[in-house]
Formats: structure tokens, sequence, C-alpha cells
């Protein structure tokens, strides 16, 4: 074929050739940064949405609406949002999701359906946690300082997982357990304090409901417990006599996080009882003690086993907190579905869980005292 022939060919190719035809033009699109939802008096659901410009790069710009809508569904809500606003509504794939601790107490799954099922909506880093109150009004605050309210709520979600504080979960990763009736899951708990967001601790779910909570001095040794701890956790102990105001009483400690050892092993009796043997092995760097004498072996022996006897009674408040509350969250029946299904299709196990004996011990072990002797 001659060259000329060729160049025909590839031209009328072009001619005949579409674009992408599910090319999605961004041009009048509103991003939704952070989504709040509640329950009203009435039982319908209430969306609120932050609102800001339509690229990434303006995350950081100081404009943003928030806007709330009702329905019986979370798409009603959405489309009576839509309603009130210019341009189409897209969802940020680096947001986040609040959810008000009334609504929460219910099913919350009717509340994430459709977030699932939808294939243009983002999952894989979208941050989701349970707020202390009205989630709405939590987002009408608009901004903290400077920053805008939803990436002030993302960023604080991400330094306090890092500080072990927060469980790791984005809506991705919160499907899996949501479904599985051998495990249950955590979120980040917030509360509104005036004008500040802080942490409340951690919120514990029983099946598909909100129905307990770990503080913010426990969820360190439980994020530990969970088997997925992040960079970094502390911890402060009273370890002297004396008024609970004075510094000299208490140690600060850091666990050295690469060293630590967990092993949890399930064992069932003939007689079908389950017993849950929990170890952890913890490794920590003194970073403040006013009191000092690190350098005399009988005072890192002494601490060694106060701290080993202290953190185990916190750990067996926390498995209590979990039985109470019905969360399985270490995944015990997860196991028993995989090494003794009979037992477990015999199991009522919202009621057997809390009969589960669990057998916590944590071994702390001073391995560094910093540069101060």
């Amino acid at each position: 074929m001659s060259k000329r022939g060729k160049i025909l060919i590839l031209l009328t190719l072009l001619m005949v050739m579409t674009g992408c035809w599910d090319q999605d033009s961004l041009k009048d699109a509103r991003l939704a940064n952070a989504s709040a939802f509640d329950i009203t008096s009435e039982g319908e659901i209430k969306q609120t949405l932050e609102i800001v410009d339509d690229s990434e790069s303006q995350q950081g710009s100081n404009g943003n609406e928030v806007h709330s809508g009702t329905g019986r569904s979370v798409r009603q809500s959405t489309d009576r949002i839509r309603a009130k606003v210019t341009g189409d509504i897209r969802f940020f794939k680096y947001g986040m999701i609040l959810y008000g601790n009334k609504l929460a107490q219910n099913d919350i799954y009717p509340y994430l359906d459709v977030l699932y099922r939808e294939p243009d909506y983002p999952t894989s880093h979208v941050k989701i946690a349970i707020l202390d109150g009205d989630a709405g009004d939590l987002l009408h605050q608009k901004k903290v300082g400077s920053i805008l309210i939803g990436d002030f709520i993302t960023k604080k979600i991400k330094s306090l997982e890092e500080l072990c504080i927060f469980p790791e979960m984005t809506l991705e990763t919160l499907l899996p357990p949501m479904l599985d009736p051998g495990q249950d899951f955590t979120l980040p708990y917030l509360y509104k304090d005036g004008e500040e967001i802080d942490a409340r601790g951690i919120a514990l779910f029983h099946g598909q409901r909100f129905s307990g909570s770990l503080n913010t001095e426990q969820a360190p040794l439980y994020i530990i417990m969970s088997g997925k701890w992040n960079k970094a956790a502390r911890f402060v102990k009273k370890v002297h006599p004396g008024p609970s105001n004075n510094p000299r009483n208490y140690v600060t400690y850091e666990a050295n996080i690469a060293q630590i050892k967990r092993k949890l092993a399930v064992k069932v009796a003939s007689d079908s009882q389950i017993d849950v043997n929990l170890r952890i092995e913890l490794p920590v760097t003194i970073v403040e003690y006013a009191m000092n004498h690190l350098q005399e072996k009988d005072t890192i022996e002494r601490l060694n086993s106060q701290l080993s006897d202290d953190m185990t009674q916190d750990a067996e408040q926390i498995i209590k907190t979990l039985q109470q509350s019905g969360c399985d969250s270490f995944g015990i029946g997860r196991h028993l579905i995989a090494h003794y299904p009979d037992l477990w299709k015999s199991l009522n196990w919202n009621k057997e869980y809390a009969q589960v004996r669990f057998h916590p011990g944590v071994k702390v072990t001073i391995v560094g005292s910093g540069v101060l002797n």
C-alpha cells in the first residue's frame, strides 16, 4: 500500500472514532469534601454537606458552603441538597464522613449502602468517624482557624491514627468487618467542646450498631491489643504515692513499635467453654520521669513489674468494656468459624460472647530512658 493510501486510511479512522464515551467533565462540578448524617425527631435522615471548589488544588482555599437536606433515604437527602446548589455535586476522594451517635445507635449499614453501590463514589481514602452529638452542626462551623472544617477533621483523624488513639479505618476497609458475622469493628469517636473538636476515644460496634466506647487513655493499649498499631503509642502512669497533681509521681513512656509482640490464642474445652489468651510483650522507652534514678537496676525492675501489673489490669478493663458492649473487634467469632465450625453453628454468639473467658497479660520491659540518666 502506498504512503498516500495509509494516510487516507488513518484520516478516515480519526474521523469515525469517537472520544471517551464515558468522559465525565468536572467543569460544572461542586466538590463535597465532608458529609454528615443525623436522624431527625421525625425519623428522617438529615444529610449535611461541606461543598468546596471543584479541584483538588482548591482544598486549602478559604471558601466553602454548608447545606443540609432531609429524606427517607440517603439518595433522597442528597437530591434535595442538589436542588439547593448550583452545579453537580461530586465527592472528594480524600474526604470524610461523620455520623451522629444517635443515628449510629441504629443499624448503620442503611446509611452506607448507597455509597458502596455508587460506582463513582470514592471509598479507598475516605475517612469515617462517629460524633458525640449532631454531626451536621459540626460541619456548620465551616472552619477551624483558617482551615476548612472537612480538611481539619480529616487531618485530625490521620494524626490520631498515627498516635494509636484512633483505629485506622476507611470506607473501603470498613465493609468486610461490617458484613462479617464473626467480627465487629471500631471507629474514631469525636466530640465538640465549644469551638474545639476533640477526641472522645474509640466507638465500639456490636454488629452494625454503636454500642459503647473506650476513652483516649484506653485507646493506645486497645490498638496494640488489636494487633494494628501504627507509628507511636504513649502512656502515662502514676507510679509513686502522693498528690495526683505532682508530676514527680508519674512516668511517661513510649512503646517501641517495631519490637512489640502480640499473641492471641483461642481454645475450646470439652464442655464448649471458650478461653482466649492474649499476651503482649511491650518494650518501652521512658520519655519523662522526674524522679530519675533510672540508672539503678532496682528502679528499672520495680517499674517493669508495676507497669506490667497496671497495664494488665487496664487490658482486663478494656476487655470488660468490649464484652459489655458486645463488640468482638478481636475477631474471636471469626476464629471459631474457621477452626470450630460445628460449635459456631450451635452458638448464639450475641449471648455467648459475653461468657468468653479472656486471659490478658502485658509484659512491660524498659529498654531505653533517653539521653538523661
